[in-house]
């Protein structure tokens, strides 16, 4: 009978006989008998290939020495194998470990492994299953085995994106005794909880910040640290733990949209931050620019685009590091609140660019490391922020407050006016009800101010108006208001005991405005004034608010009927009219009419 072999037959047995054969004695020994943490390099040898490559096409290749300065790799589509010997021959008792990838995103692992003259077994890890269905529920990828004592374990490590997919690879493997593994992954997930916690808290404070205060600066401060929070929780792996176990979609298609979503939130709050629309028009014009596009990046994500999003999404993030000049800008141009801006990004930015040609570029050999220093960044920058909006918020108060005043305020005698009125009166009506004393509205006017302005100009008339609202404020106890009702014309509120006392009050500055001529242009430039006084709230009657001018303008008008230059009591006799009169002589010649 004639045996007929096929040049199938002959690959099958090729691939059979190359998995019964011991895992090559000659691979590179890496000593666990003492095994604690440690990462894997030389002895341990990388070898970079097409990405179909199987473990038939590699066994015989020469691979070269896994230093730090081959562990990253930057964004390629590479297939990438790591082959080493655990060797335990020094060991008396049997070493449990765990080897562990770096990073969350890395598509696949396949191990290739074999104890001692054990033929090479298989086992595939992958995030393009549910997480739950890993071996090791760990936020990376991980695989627990145990090397015998006195034995060896050969492992062949296969690294590789999904087909037609490029990505940052880092070849950090990271290989621990499984009670060390346990201890690090305790210490690892409380420091990242305490993170996520400050980060949650501080989201927490944007939220009652942005209902409380109703600043939508505030809720864009919010969206940033949002998206900023699950972009680090799906670059740490806890997202996919976490937050969505079961979508392979979104922790592997997610990542890119994050970046984006970071970016656009991060621009959109700066804009609004340093008021970008009128302070920083060009930064404004470039921010929107950007945002359009990072959003029709997230779309394009959506429908399939890989690569150009990828790209895309790097740049948004090293975008960024730029911010801390914009926000020097802005400082420099009077926003004081920008400098904490300004230091938040610095370091923020510096560890995103650091990070994005750490991953995207083999220029530097740090693996993971830039991340760490980035991700400690975020709280710092968060916090600093935080500072930022506060010091904003103080001098948007203050603002406030100033245009408030400069509203309230006549800008020619830097008097109150006439705006002020109906709150002093319920303040003074307020004061009134608690302590019992009266208070007096005194309306005054100066004398002929018409004729002054004729004879002299208008300059000399505004000089006289700021002479007497200096007179008025030294006049003016902490307690008085003070201020210019309209033209010449001018009103005290003052609260005293008795009647007596607010006229003194009264006939005191009329004395005094009589007695010093204001100076104006080599001249002395002399004036009276004439003013009504009007008790508005007192023990004995109860007046109504649409009296309160009227009485003190009848006081006034008395005054002038009587030839100016005194102050006139209006009281309520049996015909209303004023009765209490001060003039020339003084308060002690006051006479009854």
């Amino acid at each position: 009978m004639r045996t007929f072999i096929t040049p199938l037959t002959i690959v099958a047995l090729t691939a059979l006989l190359a998995l019964a054969v011991p895992a090559g004695a000659s691979l590179p020994a890496i000593d666990i008998s003492g095994l604690q943490h440690e990462l894997i390099r030389a002895p341990a040898e990388y070898l970079s290939t097409a990405e179909d490559s199987t473990l038939e096409d590699v066994r015989d290749r020469d691979f070269r020495p896994l230093t730090a300065a081959s562990v990253n790799q930057g964004i390629t589509g590479d297939t990438f194998w790591v082959r080493f010997r655990l060797d335990n021959t020094g060991g008396t008792d049997s070493m449990p470990w765990v080897l562990h990838h770096e990073t969350s995103y890395l598509d696949h692992i396949t191990l290739y492994y074999a104890d001692g003259d054990d033929t090479l077994r298989e086992v595939s890890l992958s995030d393009r299953v549910p997480f739950d269905d890993r071996p090791l529920a760990y936020r990376t990828l991980a695989f627990p085995h145990e090397t015998a004592a006195g034995g060896v374990t050969d492992l062949y490590v296969k690294m590789a994106y999904a087909p037609n997919r490029a990505d940052s690879v880092s070849l950090n493997l990271h290989l621990s005794e499984t009670s060390r593994f346990a201890e690090r992954s305790r210490g690892e997930y409380m420091a990242y909880g305490v993170f996520f916690g400050i980060m949650g808290t501080l989201l927490l404070i944007a939220l009652l910040g942005a209902a409380l205060l109703r600043q939508v600066v505030y809720l864009h401060y919010a969206l940033f640290l949002a998206f900023s929070t699950l972009m680090w929780a799906a670059l740490n792996g806890f997202a996919y733990q976490y937050l969505w176990p079961s979508s392979m979609f979104l922790h592997n298609e997610g990542f890119h949209i994050l970046f984006l979503a970071t970016s656009i939130t991060a621009l959109q709050f700066s804009r609004h931050f340093l008021k970008a629309r009128d302070k920083l028009p060009l930064f404004n014009r470039g921010a929107i620019i950007l945002q359009v596009i990072m959003a029709a990046g997230i779309g394009l994500r959506l429908l399939g685009v890989y690569e150009p999003v990828l790209a895309l999404s790097f740049a948004s993030l090293a975008i960024l590091a730029a911010l801390p000049v914009i926000g020097y800008l802005a400082w420099r141009r009077g926003q004081h609140y920008a400098r904490w801006y300004a230091l938040a990004w610095t370091m923020y930015g510096i560890g995103l660019l650091i990070s994005v040609l750490s991953a995207g570029t083999p220029l530097f050999n740090w693996g993971m490391d830039p991340l760490v220093f980035t991700q400690i960044s975020a709280v710092l920058e968060s916090c600093l922020l935080l500072v930022a909006l506060g010091e904003r918020l103080i001098a948007w108060e203050r603002d406030r407050r100033q245009a408030l005043t400069l509203a309230r305020q006549d800008a020619l005698t830097g008097l109150n006016n006439r705006r002020v009125f109906p709150q002093a009166l319920e303040h003074y009506q307020a004061r009134f009800r608690q302590t019992g004393d009266p208070v007096y509205l005194i309306m005054i006017d100066l004398d002929h101010f018409k004729e002054l302005n004729d004879q002299y100009g208008h300059d000399a008339g505004d000089c006289v108006l700021r002479a007497f609202g200096r007179l008025l404020r030294t006049h003016c106890r902490p307690g008085d208001t003070c201020l210019r009702y309209g033209g010449e014309e001018f009103a005290m509120l003052i609260q005293v005991r008795e009647e007596d006392q607010a006229l003194r009050i009264a006939e005191r500055i009329r004395q005094t405005f009589e007695q010093y001529p204001t100076q104006y242009d080599g001249h002395f430039i002399r004036h009276t004034l004439t003013a009504g006084l009007a008790p508005i709230f007192s023990a004995n009657r109860r007046i109504e608010w649409g009296d309160i001018i009227r009485e003190a303008d009848a006081a006034l008008y008395r005054a002038k009927e009587q030839g100016r230059n005194k102050v006139v009591v209006f009281s309520a006799a049996a015909d209303g009219n004023p009765v209490k009169v001060s003039g020339q002589r003084g308060i002690e010649g006051m006479e009854t009419d």
